[in-house]
């Protein structure tokens, strides 16, 4: 096999790159996303999408990031990058979902979302989008070492979902970390259901005890170094066990028992 000389190397690095630029400019064409932009938020939709859509999108979304950023502390270092599909069958390939049952869903700094209407029919647009706006902001305090559990109950709490869920029949948790374990084990409905009523109502027992300006202050609290155990205790005053058996307990109150379904 003939091997290139030094000299040309480069220059074929550079083909290369440009092949690879050029091919992911093709690719985003074909995909055909027009954009509308706010202060933190980057609405790309695709050409079947209406520009309302996406503009309610956006403002819904700003609306939101700004009460969330209030309140939490945190803020986006670029704008969110949000893209709408015109069809939900797009949205499960871009995805690599199988079922629909999830409107949107944000993965590496993206959130990906349904067709606007599709959400409307089955109700859940503003619930959809704040669930997965919670998480995209909260996703800043995961690399600092804020547990799953915390980061999606307050997701789950925020959208407001747990009004359309039913409790739960039975729910035996004795540590946060089976809160981790159920949200690995359960990733679709109606498992999944039960699995966000339980994040939600955590949320709701940290509010209930401790207050919501306090409760919100603990993502800030986290910086990649602290352990959660020595947060909690300066943050609730309280001992991460005294708190973990107290939390145990309420849910346990709060949820029917369990019976074979």
């Amino acid at each position: 096999m003939l091997k290139p000389s030094r000299g040309h190397l480069p220059a074929m690095l550079c083909c290369l790159c440009v092949l690879v630029l050029f091919s992911s400019v093709v690719v985003w064409a074909q995909l055909g996303f027009n954009s509308i932009k706010t202060v933190h938020i980057e609405v790309k939709y695709q050409r079947d999408v209406s520009e309302e859509d996406a503009r309610t999108t956006a403002d819904n979304l700003q609306n939101d990031y700004s009460y969330l950023s209030d309140k939490l502390g945190l803020d986006f270092k670029k704008r969110l990058e949000v893209r709408i599909y015109d069809t939900v069958g797009k949205y499960l390939r871009e995805t690599k979902q199988n079922r629909p049952w999830r409107g949107a869903i944000y993965r590496r700094g993206v959130i990906h979302m349904q067709p606007v209407q599709a959400l409307v029919t089955r109700k859940i647009f503003e619930q959809t989008l704040s669930y997965e706006l919670a998480s995209a902001l909260l996703d800043l305090t995961a690399r600092k070492g804020c547990p799953r559990w915390l980061r999606e109950s307050f997701a789950v709490y925020h959208s407001g979902e747990m009004a359309k869920l039913s409790v739960p029949i039975g729910a035996t948790l004795g540590y946060f970390s089976d809160l981790d374990q159920d949200i690995q084990q359960y990733p679709h409905p109606p498992q999944r259901d039960d699995v966000h009523y339980v994040l939600g109502l955590s949320m709701k027992y940290f509010i209930e005890q401790y207050g919501e300006d306090k409760t919100f202050s603990v993502y800030k609290a986290f910086n990649g170094i602290t352990p959660i155990q020595v947060i909690f205790k300066k943050v609730f005053k309280k001992d991460f066990e005294t708190i973990e058996r107290t939390w145990a307990n309420y849910i346990a109150a709060e949820t029917e028992r369990f019976k074979e379904r």
